[in-house]
């Protein structure tokens, strides 16, 4: 009776939901909503929901499992609750009351649960690890040593593990190579509402993170919260109790005195604390970068009564040049000849782009260069911009470098794709100092799109969070600045190779390009070849880092190696032969 009471509030509140998003939603359900997705875009439903995209990802993996599992028992309370936490964020920003009128437990009790949760976790990776005694070094095999050293600074007598974040210590427990032991201890099938054990741990993990920071903000925690916590707690518990691979015992973890209590949300202050720190240092980047931006908007205007005056030249000189060929193909009695070298400087203007985009001489020069090296006159001219790194990891950004190179290889063998060469991109962005999406307003996007002779900017960001890796990619229209479409592709972050490639042909059915049966082969054999793994990607980036500071023999040394271990792949082959 309890779950029909809370699918009925759920499809209540879906249905609200739905006619804010259309209309002619009469019930909501998935497929109503995909269509309507479709329609507006995701970048629109995030807006009217009142998240970012990554977020809404994971707002729409909830109700896929709230679909999938609506009529097994065994998993409908925790695909409802998984949603239900979901909803109560998007209605609260749509203004839609979604709540439910009571928790089975207190607030106390939960925040209980959590602290006997995240201890469950620690003690379960250290009995892994062999022991309080092995768990510093075998962790020193997996993860950086400064990293190490950070979590022992911030530890207790109790271990290592104390001094990690709850993030951190998910994705220690998520490691691949430590997971690999622990799996059989959580595979239930009463847990199991993804594709695998631990991406729904994952999910369970990040749910609980969000609650752990709302108690550590001092917010009440809601009774949705409390009751997802309360499923979440008892549904591990039961796995734990059943295991036989474990000797733990999860309710030794809910003794708590009111003065553990208090010292227990004072720890989980100082832990938001650290991420706060880390939030502030990436505003202050973003802050500079914003003052970037407006400087070049100030030099823009500067020269704006140039440009005016040079693209009125470029005109000029084109209406001189037409007319001089037509009066001279009109003193030729070969009347087809007449009309193919008109036809001839039709299609040098065509493709130079149009003279009202032009800002500059290097503008024209720019699309020319491209239009050289293209094989259809009609192809579309992208430029590939390097994607932000948006998580806090920063061992990730350098992958930018090298994930950008990629997408050029797969892409510029299209017949109908004129991709920017990545050399011509890292000038052009050095020479305007920029070095990331998020400088790119529509302005700006435009200029540096003519500068490199390009129609479209590809762009975007990436984050790897649990153990998976999410890009997502937006496309800009250089002569509006306004995105045209937003999409996204996630997976395991060991599975970089396959992600990489699965955006590639993402790129080409948003594009709308028609590839050939050969184009089509050469693309799946690339994406057969040898998987580039997630650290040998983050090398091949640290080589083209070299390659643009002009230290060659450094990135000579790295690719060398990295063309023994893959003979095939065709980016490093292209960089061998630039040095």
């Amino acid at each position: 009776m309890k779950n029909i009471l809370i699918i009925n509030s759920i499809q209540s509140a879906l249905n609200q939901v739905g006619e804010k998003l259309n209309s002619n939603f009469i019930e909501f359900n998935i497929d109503g909503y995909k269509k309507t997705k479709s329609t507006l875009s995701a970048a629109k439903v995030s807006e009217i929901f009142g998240v970012n995209e990554s977020m809404l990802n994971e707002f729409e993996e909830a109700l896929r499992q709230f679909y999938t599992h609506q009529l097994d028992n065994q998993k409908t309370r925790l695909s409802c609750l998984r949603l239900s936490l979901w909803l109560e964020t998007i209605t609260k920003n749509m203004n839609i009351v979604f709540e439910f009128e009571k928790a089975l437990i207190s607030e106390e009790t939960a925040i209980k649960q959590v602290r006997a949760l995240e201890l469950i976790v620690r003690d379960v990776i250290t009995e892994q690890l062999g022991g309080k005694e092995n768990v510093i070094f075998k962790l020193q095999e997996l993860f950086k040593q400064e990293v190490i050293d950070k979590w022992i600074k911030s530890a207790d007598e109790s271990g290592v593990l104390s001094g990690t974040t709850f993030s951190e210590l998910s994705n220690i427990l998520l490691d691949k190579n430590i997971f690999k032991g622990i799996e059989e201890i959580f595979h239930s099938s009463d847990i199991e509402l993804s594709k695998s054990t631990r991406d729904s741990l994952r999910y369970i993990l990040e749910d609980i993170r969000v609650i752990r920071n709302a108690i550590a903000h001092n917010k009440k925690v809601s009774n949705i919260q409390i009751e997802a916590l309360n499923e979440y707690y008892k549904t591990i518990a039961e796995i734990l109790k059943n295991a036989k691979k474990t000797n733990i015992d999860p309710d030794s973890y809910l003794d708590l005195s009111k003065a553990n209590m208090e010292e227990y949300i004072s720890a989980l202050k100082e832990d938001h604390k650290e991420i706060f720190i880390n939030l502030e240092n990436i505003k202050e980047k973003v802050i500079d970068i914003k003052t970037d931006t407006e400087e070049i908007r100030k030099d823009s205007s500067v020269n704006k009564k140039r440009s005016l005056f040079i693209i009125l030249g470029i005109v000029a000189l084109l209406l001189i040049t037409f007319t001089m060929l037509f009066l001279q193909q009109k003193q030729s009695n070969d009347t087809s000849t007449m009309g193919s070298d008109l036809r001839e400087v039709k299609e040098i203007v065509k493709g130079d782009g149009e003279l009202k985009n032009m800002s500059s001489t290097d503008d024209l020069s720019a699309t020319k260069d491209l239009n050289k090296r293209t094989k259809d006159k009609n192809a579309k001219r992208l430029a590939i911009i390097y994607f932000d790194n948006s998580g806090g990891d920063h061992s990730m950004d350098k992958l930018k470098k090298g994930l950008a190179d990629m997408l050029i290889t797969d892409l510029s063998n299209i017949n109908m794709l004129a991709i920017v060469e990545r050399d011509k991109l890292e000038s052009i962005l050095k020479e305007q100092k920029l070095s990331n999406s998020k400088e790119f307003d529509p302005s700006t996007a435009a200029k540096v799109g003519k500068l490199l002779g390009a129609q479209i900017i590809l762009t975007g960001g990436y984050f790897e969070m649990m153990g998976s890796l999410r890009l997502d990619a937006r496309f800009i229209d250089v002569e509006t600045g306004k995105i045209l479409k937003s999409d996204g592709v996630d997976g395991q972050l060991s599975s970089f190779f396959k992600i990489q490639k699965q955006l590639a042909w993402k790129i080409i059915n948003t594009l709308d390009i028609k590839i050939t049966a050969a184009e089509k082969k050469d693309l799946e054999t690339n994406e057969n070849s040898k998987a580039l793994t997630y650290e040998d990607a983050n090398l091949y980036s640290k080589a083209l880092d070299y390659y643009d500071i002009g230290e060659k023999k450094k990135a000579k040394d790295i690719l060398s190696k990295l063309n023994k271990t893959y003979p095939n792949f065709a980016p490093v082959k292209n960089m061998l032969s630039k040095l």
